[in-house]
């Protein structure tokens, strides 16, 4: 089939608007939160507890969530704007399944469906990003809809770009008065400068992309093989596109992400094998040759300083700028690559202890701190496995893992497939997004997901859906083939059905969202119960009743509140209200241990507790012993990471 051939029927598969006017109302109305979705990274709650993550989290679910309400509305009343025939979307939906058998199976159910404060991930998180996925994908039928979101993305990139660079040089978060957690790195409104990295370099390759189909664009028209009704781009856009890629660009390097670093030339090293393959003109792929030849060289070079570093190097550490130093004085005996190999081995120990489902979503602590070997008192404890591939093994299991390797072979033969039968600007705009997936995956392999990058990748999923379904049927036929009465009166009440299934789920999200802003408040003490210095656990207990599903992590606050009052002498009405606080802090471990039995942690901030306790009335001083046997019991490598000397 030919270009012009494809895009008549492309064009005729995307159904237009209707002329009521209730479709269009919906249907710019779920578009708008799809867009609103996309100023998340600017969200900062700075009166919640962890607030670069509970606001940003709130934010975007509380937006999908009313998408999805405008949306089954949407296709009640015009069934054309139903889920397009995507594999990416079978595969998304068949990761979820896996993502759900893996958290009602693992250790800490509960865990594992919400998360904790600190990640607000999960599987309600996973099924928010399907679902975004799913509804972008439905009202945004070909690419040029999706190349305007992605636009719309690097706006808001922009913007962070540019408060990074600020950020460098006032060493604080921007408008927020917060400080820089790791200077002269920046994390920005991200929190985290690794995050940063791996958010700005996406963000850059997409803008070159974009750059880049200018150009392809401009050479076709000036050699005279371009349609004649191509558009001409504004220079304003030129600027646009320019100003983001240099910005984002900036930024990861004031990041110091060495591993965005490494994802960024590895993302553009697989679009140029790509190109090798799929290029028409000789010349150009002879050039991409000898760039890959001469890269290879590089990467040869790079990867020999790392795996064998020099006794000299080691000794002689790079000097100069800090940030400088942590690209070029990275090797394999970097803290930061030992720690993550060290819990690589223990995801796939843990791996090899649950090979069917897993521990579940969120709970690689506890596999952490079963298997993880060479952990002392100062060590990072890692919630996570650094590796996808290693925490889809871990927590999801053989199944979970077999999903993700899916999804990513669905990508890949998507893109390709897009590439090949593109034109023009367009196919070198997809082979810009193909680096992206691709940087991405390679991101995966040393960073784990965060809010961010999955709101990336949602954006990327939808172009790449809309490049796949192009050339495909619009939709699947639900219940049966079209026919008689009977058939339509079916579909039309199962679709209904569904819809308000899909309003029920979104309005329970919604409340959810408001206990989870409270209890995250109180936690922070700016909630409805504040400090009070004559009930030091007060807003914490508000906490725990705010929103008792995630009433496990406010437990770990209360626990570490009480370490912390004991540790700096501070001494509330005396030995008689300190023992009612410390049975108030035994009542809850029991919870938290009833919920989450295999959890190591609660036993060791018990211990923790009581051996602070103990260094004021030492009958306490049994009960750390005992908690910290528990602890022991569950995380026997642990040893070190405990308090021994209980009388300090």
């Amino acid at each position: 089939m030919s270009a012009q051939a494809r895009r008549a029927v492309a064009k005729a598969r995307t159904r237009p608007l209707r002329r009521s006017a209730t479709p269009r109302a919906l249907l710019w109305g779920v578009r708008g939160c799809l867009v609103l979705t996309l100023l998340t990274p600017l969200v900062v709650s700075t009166h919640t507890v962890f607030p670069f993550v509970v606001g940003k989290a709130l934010f975007a679910r509380t937006l999908i969530e009313v998408a999805a309400c405008l949306w089954a509305a949407l296709i009640v009343v015009d069934r054309s704007w139903r889920p397009p025939r995507s594999r990416i979307l079978l595969v998304l939906a068949l990761g979820l399944v896996c993502t759900l058998l893996a958290a009602l199976s693992g250790v800490s159910p509960m865990r594992s469906i919400w998360s904790s404060y600190e990640r607000m991930q999960g599987f309600v998180d996973a099924a928010h990003w399907v679902a975004w996925v799913v509804i972008a994908a439905s009202v945004l039928r070909d690419a040029a809809a999706a190349r305007g979101l992605l636009n719309a993305n690097l706006a808001v990139a922009l913007v962070i770009g540019c408060l990074a660079i600020l950020g460098y040089f006032t060493q604080e978060v921007p408008f927020y008065t917060m400080p820089e957690r790791d200077t002269p790195r920046v994390g920005s409104l991200l929190g985290n400068a690794a995050y940063l990295g791996a958010y700005a370099m996406l963000n850059a390759l997409v803008a070159f992309g974009f750059l880049a189909r200018w150009l392809a664009d401009r050479l076709r028209r000036a050699a005279g093989t371009a349609a004649p009704s191509a558009p001409r781009r504004a220079p304003l856009l030129l600027a646009f596109w320019t100003a983001t890629a240099i910005t984002n660009s900036i930024a990861m390097v004031l990041s110091g992400a060495f591993t965005a670093l490494v994802a960024l030339l590895g993302g553009l090293a697989a679009a140029l094998v790509a190109y090798v393959f799929l290029a028409r003109s000789r010349l150009l792929r002879n050039i991409a040759i000898a760039i890959l030849g001469i890269g290879a060289g590089g990467a040869a070079a790079l990867a020999a300083a790392f795996l064998f570093p020099s006794a000299d190097r080691a000794a002689h550490p790079a000097a100069g700028d800090a940030l400088l130093a942590r690209f070029t004085a990275a090797d394999a005996n970097n803290p930061s690559y030992v720690k993550r190999q060290l819990t690589w081995r223990a995801g796939l120990r843990g791996f090899r202890d649950r090979p069917l489902f897993g521990w579940g979503p969120d709970n690689f602590i506890m596999v952490f701190g079963k298997h993880a070997e060479g952990i002392g008192p100062r060590t990072e404890l890692h919630d996570h496995a650094h590796n996808a591939f290693i925490e889809e093994a871990a927590t999801k299991g053989v199944f979970g893992l077999a999903a993700h390797l899916a999804m990513w072979i669905v990508v890949l033969l998507v893109m390709l497939r897009a590439v090949k039968r593109a034109e023009g600007g367009e196919r070198v705009l997809a082979m810009f997004v193909g680096a992206a997936f691709a940087a991405y995956f390679l991101q995966a392999l040393a960073l784990f997901d965060t809010l961010v990058l999955k709101l990336l990748f949602s954006l990327l999923l939808t172009y790449a859906i809309a490049l796949e379904t192009a050339s495909d049927a619009p939709a699947w036929r639900w219940l049966g083939v079209a026919g008689g009465r009977a058939t339509r009166l079916t579909r039309r009440i199962a679709l209904t059905a569904a819809a308000a299934c899909i309003v029920l789920l979104a309005a329970g999200g919604v409340a959810s969202n408001h206990a989870i802003h409270a209890a995250a408040a109180n936690l922070a003490g700016r909630g409805s119960a504040p400090l009070d210095p004559r009930r030091p656990i007060a807003h914490i207990e508000q906490a725990i009743a705010d929103f008792g599903p995630m009433a496990h992590s406010a437990r770990m606050f209360l626990f570490a509140t009480l370490t912390t009052t004991w540790r700096t002498r501070r001494v509330y009405r005396g030995p008689i209200a300190n023992a009612l606080l410390l049975e108030r802090a035994a009542a809850e471990g029991a919870r938290a241990a009833q919920a989450e039995p295999l959890n190591w942690q609660i036993p060791a901030v018990l211990a923790k507790l009581y051996a602070e306790a103990g260094r004021q009335h030492p009958r306490y001083l049994p009960l750390a012993a005992a908690e910290r046997a528990k602890a022991l019991a569950l995380a026997p490598r642990m040893d070190t990471f405990l308090p021994n000397n209980w009388r300090y």
